[in-house]
């Protein structure tokens, strides 16, 4: 039986440590309607709603269907605290005969540095979304899978400036505002699909 979770795990690389976020929620619509709908998703405004504002927005044109550029402003909170973040992201679609993979690239630094401890605070985030049909689908109905993960990992002179202790804080403020993002976006496409499933019927 596939199960609908999310869980969070700190790992070791070569690099240094790296945070990992796991979501995966099954969704009772067929690929083909899942998939569109988390394209759209990704690829419009939508995804920046949820969990903060975007001051600024700024997409580049790379004449690719399935390739978007972005640069914006945008606030970040967890709790009570919160910081505005400038962020540059690749997000790319790929299409496959039984699953769609959505990757999303960013690279983030401070906006407005109101706390010392974020002078230096740039990190990366890679996304990686994925669409497929799953197992539990019979050939009465199909049930698809909305898999998430996301990897944050802090620049090196990030790490040496800010020490473990301050490194330790930010990675718990940072996966709890990912951690609400995500949920966002799996809302945001559930209802999506609920919509389009209500006028086609």
């Amino acid at each position: 039986m596939v199960v609908t979770r999310s869980d969070v795990q700190v790992r070791d690389c070569a690099g240094g440590k790296y945070v990992e976020l796991l979501f995966n929620k099954v969704l009772p619509f067929n690929l083909q309607d899942a998939r569109q709908a988390t394209w759209e998703h990704f690829r419009g405004s939508e995804k920046h709603m949820g969990n903060g504002r975007l001051y600024q927005k700024t997409v580049k044109d790379v004449n690719v269907f399935d390739t978007i550029l972005e640069e914006f402003t945008t606030e970040m909170h967890s709790n009570c605290a919160r910081v505005d973040a400038n962020m540059k992201q690749v997000i790319r679609r790929y299409m496959e005969f039984d699953r769609d993979v959505i990757t999303i690239v960013r690279n983030v630094s401070p906006a407005e540095v109101k706390h010392k401890m974020l002078t230096s605070l740039r990190y990366q985030v890679r996304c990686y979304i994925v669409t497929k049909r799953s197992s539990i689908s019979t050939p009465e109905r199909e049930v698809c899978q909305l898999q998430c993960c996301s990897l944050i990992s802090f620049e090196e002179e990030t790490v040496t400036q800010l020490g473990p202790d301050a490194i330790r804080t930010l990675s718990n403020f940072l996966i709890d505002s990912l951690a609400a993002k995500m949920q966002a976006h799996q809302d945001c496409i559930e209802n999506a699909l609920i919509d389009h499933a209500l006028h086609v019927h």
